[in-house]
């Protein structure tokens, strides 16, 4: 059954919507750095490459032809889920690759949210996971109705992503009145804001915690959506 998985992993990436994901890929890439630009942006284009893959294959038939195969639903669900999961972690690699660039380049502080810090790593695996519990958890009920999902997913992946984002804005907000004297201590929320966007060596290194909690969620948001989404495909009349 394994090699059923592989093989239609294998079709997802020659066969799907792989160009226009690489595509979307170096955008992402390049949208880290951006002066002054949010840094969870450019990870959401990710998504969209997901939801295209899905509307590519209602175009062409894809789900239909793959039944028709000698293959079971939940490996056909597998491969798909295995394909997405690739794109989201492939958006996180660039991200780390970005920010070590940034870092050795001397590039300026994000002013206007999260620097590429080990938190923001955590925060962003956070976020996908509420995405692919909203999209990936719900499309398998009429795969071939993927826009109305993923509208619902796309408001949840800006709601979350501005509350990891509200302890960096309000630090942010009062940062030039601390460093000049005028408070003498940050609130607790800016405090924590501090902490996500430092990129000191050693806040990066008590930020470690944030990532494990990240991808600890990130495995088992991905487990539990996948149950789902393999039983609402095995319900879907084709």
């Amino acid at each position: 059954m394994k090699s059923q998985t592989m093989n239609l992993l294998k079709k997802e990436i020659i066969l799907g919507n792989t160009m226009s994901c690489l595509i979307w890929m170096i955008c992402c890439l390049g949208m880290y750095f951006i002066p002054n630009y949010p840094s969870y942006i450019g990870p959401f284009y990710i998504t969209l490459c997901i939801m295209m893959t899905f509307a590519l294959n209602q175009t062409s038939h894809d789900i239909l032809y793959t039944v028709l195969l000698p293959v079971r639903k939940i490996d056909t669900v597998k491969a798909r889920f295995l394909y997405c999961g690739m794109l989201e972690l492939g958006a996180a690699l660039l991200g780390a690759a970005a920010g070590l660039i940034k870092h050795f380049a001397h590039f300026p502080l994000n002013y206007s949210g999260c620097n590429i810090t080990v938190a923001f790593f955590g925060l962003l695996l956070t976020v996908y996971s509420v995405f692919n519990f909203i999209f990936l958890g719900n499309v398998y009920k009429n795969p071939l109705k993927p826009g109305l999902r993923f509208f619902g997913a796309a408001v949840a992946y800006f709601v979350t992503y501005a509350l990891c984002e509200i302890p960096v804005w309000v630090y942010h907000s009062m940062s030039d009145k601390f460093v000049s004297g005028e408070i003498e201590s940050l609130p607790v929320l800016a405090d924590i804001g501090r902490f996500i966007t430092s990129l000191d060596p050693a806040d990066l290194v008590r930020q470690l915690p944030v990532l494990l909690a990240g991808i600890v969620l990130f495995a088992l948001s991905w487990i539990l959506t996948f149950r789902r989404a393999a039983r609402q495909f095995e319900k879907y009349d084709l």
